[in-house]
């Protein structure tokens, strides 16, 4: 959603099956070379929301511990 008066857009993400909720934002710039097609902007864009989404699954992930056994 934007927000002209700070100059940025809020993207949320919501992953229903995970119980993932999570938002990234970016300038309005940011947003708007993206729909222009600007150098990279869509990537830039996409590269944000992905990192976030997958900090998002990072913490998801159990904690795992190895034992190990001597005989």
């Amino acid at each position: 959603k934007p927000d002209y008066t700070n100059n940025i857009m809020t993207i949320s993400i919501q992953i229903n099956t995970l119980g993932i909720s999570s938002q990234v934002s970016i300038t309005m710039d940011e947003f708007n070379n993206a729909i222009a097609g600007g150098a990279g902007g869509i990537d830039n864009v996409k590269l944000k929301v992905l990192n976030t989404l997958i900090d998002s699954l990072t913490a998801l992930k159990p904690v795992t511990t190895t034992t190990t056994q001597e005989d």
